[in-house]
């Protein structure tokens, strides 16, 4: 079956969720946009550049994959999707995202690890629902401090990155159980880690840090601080090495 079969097909079926993956698409059919019962559209590993307006004619989609195509920019119409709950836009070369993204406040997970993002708007912190986000080996300089709105945010990875510092806000990820910021240029961790209650795993690997905040000693759940490859000219506090069940990576 060609494309268009695949798609009235799934219109006559009334499907509710379609696969395009790996087929070679470089434009999405305007007939794709009729098939407004979706719940779930995957269109990974395809030759996409870009995504129409269209989209948001999608208003039942929950779940949408775009990963290991060429996108370069997301539609403001991202926006509608209002009852998405997982995106993963990985492996393409977007550099930003649309403030609109604010709106798909349903989100629980996020990835768009392995793009070009030079930086975050403000509006990810509306991402309320949001357990898992994956935004690492990007560009980015600087995370937004409305990331720390996040209350329900259990994994976050920032890993290969320019970041050279990290907003002291993210100290109010209260559910945060894993934060992997390797691959960075971050000087210092800020003291108000010590917030992070439920903080199981921190991997810092290959950054410019001295030293780590004697307030981490703080973090009732943690096990493991990873900081290999990294000057730790002052060393690490004597509080954290002496701290009951923490193994440290060095």
């Amino acid at each position: 079956m060609n494309l268009l079969d695949v798609i009235a097909k799934a219109k006559a079926d009334k499907a509710t969720t379609l696969d395009l993956s790996q087929q070679n698409i470089r434009i999405l059919p305007q007939e794709l946009f009729e098939l407004t019962q979706l719940e779930e559209l995957n269109l990974d590993r395809n030759m996409l550049v870009e995504i129409p307006d269209d989209i948001g004619k999608l208003k039942n989609l929950k779940k949408l994959s775009i990963s290991e195509n060429d996108l370069m920019e997301l539609p403001e119409a991202i926006g509608e999707l209002t009852k998405l709950e997982h995106l993963y836009l990985g492996y393409n070369s977007l550099s930003e995202l649309p403030d609109t993204v604010g709106k798909l406040t349903k989100l629980q997970n996020v990835n768009i690890a392995k793009n070009q993002l030079l930086d975050l708007t403000n509006e990810v912190g509306k991402w309320v629902n949001v357990t898992k986000l994956s935004l690492h080996d990007n560009m980015l300089s600087e995370i937004p401090a409305t990331l720390g709105k996040l209350k329900k945010l259990k994994k976050l990875y920032l890993d290969n990155n320019d970041l050279s510092s990290i907003p002291a806000a993210l100290g109010h990820l209260e559910s945060l159980e894993i934060l992997m910021v390797s691959g960075n240029s971050l000087g210092a961790i800020p003291s108000e880690f010590s917030n992070l209650k439920k903080l199981k795993e921190l991997v810092l690997d290959a950054n410019q840090l001295a030293t780590l905040p004697e307030s981490l000693a703080e973090c009732d759940s943690l096990e493991t601080i990873s900081v290999i490859e990294n000057p730790l000219e002052v060393g690490i506090p004597r509080v954290l090495q002496d701290k009951k069940g923490l193994n440290i990576d060095q």
